[in-house]
């Protein structure tokens, strides 16, 4: 039975570092063309006294994409802003309690968030982006797919953090006087 779960823990571990290899990459994609169609529409409209619709929009959405799946990295990497004063004070056991105080109202928001979001995918699939004319279910579906990689990094830290309720301690730079 230890080696079933060893084997799924394993599996899982993996599966999880993959799709973070493949979420580093869409960001870094979208983050690069929302650069190039920024770019396109400055010459277009100063260069060429021609405004490129279609590169404001599709820069738009890949920025919706980019910000919502960032926030799952951010997540992972411990950059959400926190205060961290109690945590270097308490008791491991008293850490642990206040982990599931704060994990339970942010895991229920996450989970508003995403029920609320399917209502706006079911509007999408009646309306259309003003200059593409895509199905705008498809520019909300960032929504639903970003929270729902933010809530996994989220319960990956909360379990990190039930283990080892101090965590590594974070070295900050100091500027050289």
């Amino acid at each position: 039975m230890a080696s079933r779960i060893d084997s799924l823990l394993t599996i899982t571990s993996m599966a999880v570092a993959g799709l973070r290899v493949v979420v580093t990459w869409m960001i870094v994609a979208f983050f690069a063309y929302m650069g190039l169609a920024v770019l396109i529409q400055v010459v277009g409209r100063y260069v060429f006294n021609y405004s490129i619709d279609w590169a404001a929009e599709t820069a738009t959405i890949a920025q919706i994409w980019m910000i919502l799946l960032a926030a799952g990295l951010a997540m992972r990497d411990n950059l959400h802003v926190s205060v961290d004063a109690l945590s270097n004070v308490l008791p491991a056991q008293i850490l642990r309690m206040l982990t599931i105080v704060i994990a339970v109202p942010c895991l229920w928001f996450l989970w508003l968030a995403i029920a609320g979001s399917l209502t706006f995918i079911d509007i999408g699939r009646i309306q259309t982006s003003p200059v593409l004319q895509i199905p705008m279910w498809i520019p909300y579906l960032a929504l639903p797919i970003g929270l729902s990689y933010f809530g996994l990094e989220l319960v990956l830290t909360l379990v990190a953090k039930w283990k080892d309720p101090k965590g590594p301690t974070v070295q900050t730079e100091t500027a050289a006087t």
